[in-house]
């Protein structure tokens, strides 16, 4: 998969929250979308999974146009988010069964008991959703994107409440994704945690990519380009 962003723009009203962002994403790049609160992240994110029409430019997948072509395209596209949207009142199997129902994939009972049983939510299986923690919940968006098979990954905050193990749990899954050639993007605060499994970093900032770059050591241009943004005092160390 080859993902390409093309001068795209986003304004709401008069407020400009992405500014003429152009990227390449080649199969097997996992990376770091950085950058303070405002900066355009969450946007960008939401234009590329298709929640959102952007006010100019263009994304493509594979060199087909994602914004009004065919539905496939979107199929290859998931979205990790700890607040990502569950049925409360369905189960955690019902869940899986249902979301897998709207992207074609009828799962029989055994294939979504082993991908439970893969976050450790196999003794949830038939509790409401609604009852599960954050953790939990936070388990069962990682058992959907292992259902639904998606070859770009877009994540938004997903360590969210996540134990150590759902951390783990999480990092084999998108280092699996990536040696598979999918694509994974990660916004993230977590600055030392993303970038540990990421091979890429981007910064917006006011709405612009104000920084590409693949990961190396030293990285004394990242140092530079996003100690702006550290707590004063404050460095950043790989």
């Amino acid at each position: 998969m080859h993902l390409t962003i093309r001068s795209l723009a986003k304004a709401y009203g008069f407020l400009w929250a992405l500014r003429e962002v152009t990227i390449e994403f080649k199969p097997g790049d996992c990376v770091a979308l950085l950058g303070p609160n405002g900066a355009g992240k969450t946007t960008l994110l939401k234009l590329l999974c298709g929640l959102l029409y952007p006010t100019s430019g263009a994304i493509e997948l594979d060199g087909e146009n994602l914004l009004g072509g065919p539905s496939r395209l979107r199929s290859m596209i998931g979205l990790l988010s700890p607040n990502e949207h569950f049925y409360e009142n369905l189960t955690v199997a019902e869940n899986l069964r249902f979301f897998g129902s709207l992207y074609g994939r009828r799962e029989n009972l055994p294939e979504v008991t082993r991908i439970l049983e893969t976050v450790a939510l196999e003794s949830r299986a038939g509790e409401y959703v609604g009852s599960l923690s954050s953790g939990m919940k936070c388990r069962l968006a990682i058992a959907k994107s292992l259902l639904l098979k998606p070859t770009l990954l877009l994540l938004d905050e997903p360590y969210g409440a996540l134990d150590g193990s759902g951390i783990d749990l999480l990092e084999t899954y998108l280092r699996g994704l990536v040696g598979g050639g999918g694509i994974v993007v990660i916004a993230s605060h977590h600055i030392s945690r993303v970038l540990a499994v990421c091979n890429r970093a981007l910064i917006l900032h006011q709405g612009k990519l104000i920084f590409d770059e693949p990961k190396r050591e030293p990285w004394l241009n990242f140092q530079r380009a996003f100690g702006e943004f550290l707590p004063r005092g404050e460095r950043w160390s790989s």
